[in-house]
């Protein structure tokens, strides 16, 4: 399919959208959001995703927000914990950022977390999970990271149970990153509780080629289930050679394996991902109208990551800003900070409101893929849990 290409700068992409000045802060003075996510790498389609999601955000508001120009700063975090850090130097002590999103997977939001606390500006996590990044912010200590999504301590009760429901025998998969060891962390305790037996558990780098020899070793372990815990790309990998290998086993996912993207990566035979139940917090068809302006947009379907870089961008960062300037006359880094702890909004993925670790709980989403398609089926209410110290 074609597709609308980004060039990606390994350091910083500038984009700059001008408009006018209508507020107290100086006529050219612009309000610059910051993004730090993968653009290169095994993950660089996340990156690639969250910029997507981002701009087409800046668009919709016009390019501006109360007369004030966007830009749109980003950063390459590799989506390691190393070039998390450089990178967010790079956009609090460099560029200057006013806001950040990010960081499009775990490994480099749990590794940013202290230099955003010490630079002092505001930070909203769109799509990282692991579950430890919790208790470190808000009242944890540090008051200027936010998170929307749920994490999958907050997601694991619900879909734990429904694996339950037909599962006896489960076999546990994947990537070897603070995502993929968060979400089975959470989960292993839940399905110890209600009897399930883990007959195999294996954890793969990003970017593996080679699943076979473990999927052998799974199919001989005869299990009722798999639930798997990857990403669009390695997830594709995985299932094609799941279906080579012969595995008869019902697949539960936690990542983004019923997603319009994962379609367009193993279009070539639909029924690699027939029958999947995927647990989340987006899916497609929960927002039809952004789905197709998204596609029209880029000419690529909309993804987890790109729509919840959309919706935190446009709806909680931009509402924030928003509130910034008329509320306080200006949008700094601390107002912006305020205005994100105030945050009250509906949005197409529930209600955003923030508790005392700031921490939100839009729905939780459950989706399948029948005939080839992604098949949206339900929402389900998410609410706190105690995630330990």
């Amino acid at each position: 399919m074609n597709r609308l290409k980004f060039v990606l700068f390994v350091s910083v992409v500038l984009l700059i959208v001008s408009g006018s000045a209508l507020y107290a802060q100086d006529d050219a003075t612009p309000i610059k959001i910051g993004l730090y996510a993968p653009l290169t790498g095994p993950v660089a389609f996340l990156g690639e995703g969250f910029q997507y999601g981002a701009t087409i955000a800046i668009e919709d508001m016009g390019g501006e927000i109360e007369g004030h120009p966007l830009e749109l700063v980003v950063a390459d975090n590799k989506c390691n914990p190393t070039d998390a850090v450089t990178a967010i130097r790079q956009l609090i002590e460099v560029d200057e950022v006013d806001v950040i999103l990010g960081g499009g997977c775990s490994s480099a939001t749990v590794a940013a977390q202290d230099v955003i606390k010490d630079g002092e500006t505001p930070a909203v996590s769109a799509t990282s999970t692991n579950p430890t990044i919790y208790n470190g912010m808000g009242v944890g200590g540090n008051i200027w990271q936010f998170r929307v999504n749920p994490d999958d301590l907050i997601m694991a009760g619900a879909f734990a149970n429904m694996i339950a429901e037909d599962t006896q025998r489960l076999s546990l998969v994947a990537e070897n990153t603070d995502f993929g060891r968060g979400a089975l962390n959470a989960y292993k305790p839940i399905f110890e509780e209600l009897g399930l037996e883990i007959v195999t558990e294996d954890y793969f780098d990003l970017g593996t080629a080679d699943f076979r020899p473990a999927l052998t070793r799974i199919r001989a372990s005869q299990p009722d289930s798999l639930l798997v815990v990857m990403t669009e790309r390695d997830g594709s990998t995985f299932m094609r050679q799941l279906r080579e290998v012969g595995v008869d086993a019902k697949i539960y996912s936690r990542g983004s394996l019923t997603s319009p993207l994962f379609l367009e990566y193993t279009e070539d035979d639909p029924t690699i991902g027939e029958g999947i139940v995927e647990f989340s917090f987006w899916a497609a068809g929960l927002d039809p109208e952004f789905d197709a302006h998204f596609l029209e947009r880029f000419d690529t379907p909309n993804s987890p990551h790109r729509g919840m870089s959309y919706y935190v961008t446009r709806y909680v960062i931009g509402e924030a800003i928003r509130n910034a300037i008329l509320n306080e006359g200006e949008a700094t880094r601390q107002t912006i900070r305020d205005e994100l702890e105030a945050t009250s909004i509906e949005t197409p993925i529930g209600l955003i409101e923030f508790d005392d670790h700031n921490q939100a709980y839009p729905f939780g989403t459950l989706q399948t893929i029948e005939d080839g398609k992604t098949v949206f089926f339900d929402t389900v209410e998410l609410v706190p849990v105690d995630h330990g110290e």
